[in-house]
């Protein structure tokens, strides 16, 4: 392996092979512009609520397994309209990981995107400028330390430490987004 951030864009090649309808938020997060993934707030903000994860796809994708792709039908295209799985996929990682030395991390991962998905939710249509870059940028810091946990939950002990240094730089870039104008600096911010 690489980087944190080679093991986040891995993974999320992963998600895509996987996950053919995530494509186009994938592309949204990891690679912007910012009006991209900001033009999807409403289905973020209900996807997040609804909790939807397609657990064994994510994992699958951290494992480095081999697997089917979704099945054919509305979710299979480029866009299944249905949010971020990943992002999504954060509150049920948090509740799985109880007892965990990550579950504070996890907890706390958690906490932001719901503080983030809220602020989406009241700030529904941003033009582009500052704070729709940070934004963005907060949402693929989401993006990524979902990545990285669900990369722990399936490395086991060979990739804990650095797992847990990638997750603690995510939380600290999230608790200071002043320090994270857009996307290209929050993926620069995880460890090499």
């Amino acid at each position: 392996m690489g980087t944190a951030r080679d093991a986040v864009l891995e993974y999320a090649a992963g998600t895509l092979r996987l996950l053919p309808g995530q494509a186009v938020v994938t592309s949204a997060v990891l690679q912007g512009p910012p009006a991209a993934l900001l033009e999807r707030i409403p289905q973020l903000v209900r996807g997040f609520a609804g909790e939807r994860a397609d657990g064994g796809a994510l994992f699958r994708a951290a494992a480095g397994l081999p697997g089917e792709t979704a099945a054919p039908g509305r979710s299979s295209g480029a866009d299944d309209g249905r949010g971020c799985a990943l992002v999504q996929s954060l509150p049920a990682l948090s509740r799985e990981s109880v007892g965990s030395v990550m579950a504070s991390r996890a907890d706390r991962l958690t906490e932001a995107a719901d503080r983030l998905h809220w602020e989406l939710a009241e700030r529904g249509d941003l033009s582009e400028g500052p704070a729709a870059g940070r934004l963005a940028a907060r949402y693929a810091l989401c993006y990524a330390g979902a990545a990285l946990l669900w990369l722990w939950r399936a490395g086991g002990e060979s990739c804990q430490e650095w797992t847990y240094e990638a997750v603690d730089a995510v939380l600290s870039a999230l608790e200071d987004p002043s320090r994270v104008p857009d996307v290209r600096a929050a993926l620069a911010l995880l460890p090499a």
